[in-house]
């Protein structure tokens, strides 16, 4: 029996677009390999150490600006090439998420940064007026755990932080690697293919699990 289900976010709930954000960075502040640090599941370099809360939205801006061949680059220069990288929530997805709601505890794990987290929590307001927080019952995010994914630790934390059941929770993430840790840790998985109706998906996996829906 499903207890609890634990949504990943980028790629899963907001869509994204890499080659844009590359793009723009490149274009707008001359960062042009950028796409070394980029990835759509885990960063690299001074990225992973700003998704993993190693450094601060200041540091992570100065290492930026470091690697930018345009002068006088300034933050919001920095925030809204970034923010191509997240392009929207669809509707139907927070109304899944608020069905799912009624039966299961839900549960959110991320890979994410302070800036990237802050237009994700507008996006999913923007796509059906709801807030994030008010959906899901706890947020384990990597910059606030000090932890990311596919790192054991992270897992280690949301379980015993929840006091969930592995056996009784499912876990949807779009990265092969993050699916992998989760069986690793117990978890019943769903690798979510992104060009697929995320709806249709999900309620294929909880009926092959044997749950009514």
């Amino acid at each position: 029996m499903i207890k609890t289900i634990i949504f990943d976010l980028g790629g899963v709930l907001v869509s994204l677009d890499r080659e844009k954000c590359l793009e723009n960075f490149s274009r707008d502040l001359g960062f042009d390999n950028f796409g070394d640090y980029l990835n759509a599941y885990a960063q690299k370099g001074f990225f992973a150490k700003y998704e993993n809360g190693d450094i601060d939205s200041v540091e992570f801006r100065d290492e930026i600006r470091k690697r930018c061949t345009k002068e006088n680059v300034q933050d919001e220069d920095i925030d809204q090439a970034f923010f191509t990288f997240l392009t929207h929530v669809d509707t139907y997805k927070v109304k899944l998420l608020m069905e799912l709601k009624k039966k299961y505890h839900l549960l959110l794990l991320s890979n994410v940064n302070p800036i990237g987290w802050g237009k994700c929590c507008e996006l999913f307001y923007d796509a059906n007026g709801i807030d994030i927080e008010d959906v899901f019952e706890k947020l384990y995010l990597s910059f606030k755990v000090n932890a990311s994914k596919p790192g054991k630790e992270i897992y280690e934390h949301l379980i015993n932080d929840s006091g969930i059941n592995p056996a009784e929770t499912l876990f949807i993430d779009d990265s092969q690697a993050n699916i992998e840790a989760g069986l690793q840790m117990g978890l019943n998985t769903l690798y979510y293919d992104v060009t697929k109706n995320l709806e249709e998906e999900v309620a294929n996996k909880l009926k092959e699990l044997g749950e009514e829906w």
